[in-house]
């Protein structure tokens, strides 16, 4: 039997650390692979403080299967499990499952988007973000009188980064804990609990089965899989990787509409580029439409057409690449009426930024193909290595930012003429 990585680090911390792992040798390492990001006040690397904050689970889960995944791959089982018992040292508490749903707690899903619901990131195709009266049943004369009436605790992690998802009096969300829950709305007991491969911080789009009375649960991981799972009983229907590129990730909630599920991709490769020895940058942001009852892929567009190219050496002699980056953070927007689906895309990561970094940009649903895009900022290339000291700049591209990303959906207005905007 293969183990992942995650499974590996969490069956070494339950053993003894060697002698040999010193506290000096704890700190040499932190100095080599990580003091240049957190010591340096970079933009999302928490310092120490911060770090001491976490889990050694949590500091392991994200060298292996996390956001830090690739810093991780030029470490041993060991130095890993020395750095996060060294720097995590939050309390790991213990899991339970004295929340779990009874019998009598089951929730019925008869026809649950006929009922109040959220369902994904804007609650519809258009992302409006915007919900009814009739449908949120809260008024605001309401909102003074809430109270809290129950809360659930993400084992092993100091935060949360998925929003909810509200359908059939249950609520789906992932976390960082690399778990994705079904709860009952009304108590916050626990329904299941499925186990992706990497942390998951999408919201999640229901949506119903091929199956008379099936309903799945899609969502994308930290490590670029798209899956379906079974919404009542959190039972995998399929997985499928929609990039393969080191570094990928999911961010924006997948999209259904019309039986194809529209899947988009980001990446860290913008922090990667932090690493003055890292050839520096050849992702690029992409979307794909998969058959939302298989997990087939239907077509896949990049938001860069052109594929990286040599660019120049860094200042140590490392190769550059370019262009690179238009990541896409948010969900897409579908048009049914006009056969479009629209994405925003954030900034390049190197040298020369795309003309499609910082845009907006429209796909035929049948075909992929781009019908047009709109730049908002040009020239915004820019990485983690933008942030270091002067000296450890060497991959910071030229233009240096201002690093405009739209982190944010497209939202589709329909306009008294007819016409969408």
């Amino acid at each position: 039997m293969r183990l992942s990585g995650l499974m590996l680090f969490l069956i070494a911390v339950g053993v003894t650390a060697a002698s040999a792992q010193t506290p000096q040798e704890a700190e040499s390492l932190y100095k080599t692979h990580c003091a240049s990001c957190h010591d340096a006040g970079v933009a999302r690397a928490p310092d120490r403080d911060g770090l001491r904050r976490l889990t050694p689970q949590a500091i392991g889960a994200a060298l292996t299967v996390g956001s830090m995944r690739e810093q991780g791959q030029n470490l041993t089982l060991d130095q890993i499990q020395l750095l996060a018992r060294t720097f995590g040292t939050a309390p790991a508490g213990t899991a339970t499952a004295s929340n779990t749903c009874s019998p009598t707690e089951s929730a019925t899903f008869s026809k649950p988007l006929e009922q109040p619901n959220w369902n994904g990131w804007g609650a519809n195709l258009a992302q409006h973000r915007f919900q009814p009266a009739a449908n949120a049943r809260l008024s605001a004369s309401d909102v003074p009188r809430l109270k809290l009436k129950w809360a659930f605790g993400f084992h092993g992690v100091n935060r949360a980064f998925a929003q909810p998802t509200v359908v059939g009096g249950r609520v789906f969300v992932g976390s960082a804990s690399t778990a994705v829950y079904s709860l009952n709305a009304n108590s916050g007991c626990k329904y299941w609990v499925f186990k992706p491969d990497a942390p998951v911080r999408t919201a999640i789009t229901i949506g119903p089965g091929t199956e008379q009375g099936k309903w799945l649960a899609y969502f994308g991981d930290q490590r670029a899989n798209a899956y379906a799972v079974d919404a009542l009983t959190g039972t995998l229907v399929w997985k499928r990787s929609v990039e393969s590129f080191p570094g990928a990730t999911i961010t924006g909630a997948p999209t259904l509409a019309d039986g194809t599920l529209y899947v988009v991709t980001s990446s860290a490769e913008e922090v990667l580029g932090a690493n003055p020895k890292y050839e520096c940058c050849r992702f690029r942001g992409s979307i794909s439409a998969l058959n939302a009852a298989t997990g087939e892929v239907r077509w896949k567009s990049y938001t860069i057409a052109e594929e990286p190219k040599v660019v120049r050496k860094n200042a140590q002699g490392v190769q550059l690449w370019g262009p690179s980056g238009a990541g896409v953070w948010s969900s897409p927007a579908v048009d049914l009426k006009r056969g479009v689906v629209y994405i925003t895309t954030g900034d390049a990561y190197s040298d020369p930024a795309a003309s499609t970094s910082d845009a907006f940009m429209a796909f035929d649903i049948k075909t992929g193909k781009l019908l047009w895009t709109r730049q908002v900022t040009s020239g915004d290339a820019f990485n983690v290595a933008c942030g270091l000291p002067e000296a450890a700049r060497v991959n910071c591209p030229e233009a240096k930012g201002p690093d405009h990303d739209f982190g944010s959906t497209p939202i589709l207005v329909d306009l008294p003429n007819g016409r969408a905007r």
